[in-house]
């Protein structure tokens, strides 16, 4: 609710358009105070509080849902932590599995070569016995 102020200017603008400079009636200033008082509205006290509560209760309604985003946000973030987790978990797993792999592909190859070595030395020693008995 507001309150009614008077418009100085206003009021002398009514009490000259009456055509008298002094001895007003009691009429002609009161209806001078209406035509002064017309479109001035003032915030009072009390309005003001109850809009002033009306906005608090409006900021205490955004810092709820302020907090409870912040809290979405906190367990959007757990979950990508945990996702994190799991993928260099997997991402070890993978790497020891290429480790393991190529070890074993080493000791074949090590092995297979040893095995050509071996059987190349079992020829020439073949070769020279049958050499021998040659001569």
């Amino acid at each position: 609710m507001s309150t009614l102020a008077i418009d100085t200017y206003r009021l002398l603008a009514a009490l000259k358009g009456t055509g008298k400079s002094a001895n007003f009636t009691a009429e002609e200033i009161a209806g001078a105070v209406h035509v002064a008082q017309e479109g001035a509205d003032l915030l009072t006290r009390a309005d003001f509080g109850v809009r002033m509560d009306a906005f608090e209760k409006r900021m205490e309604a955004f810092d709820a849902r302020m907090d409870a985003f912040v809290e979405r946000m906190d367990a959007f973030v757990a979950r990508m932590v945990a996702m994190e987790e799991r993928f260099d978990a997997k991402l070890e797993a993978v790497r020891a599995d290429l480790r393991a792999e190529i070890k074993a592909s080493q000791t074949q190859n090590l092995l297979w070569l040893s095995g050509l070595v071996l059987a190349s030395n079992g020829m020439v020693i073949a070769l020279l016995a049958r050499l021998a008995h040659v001569i």
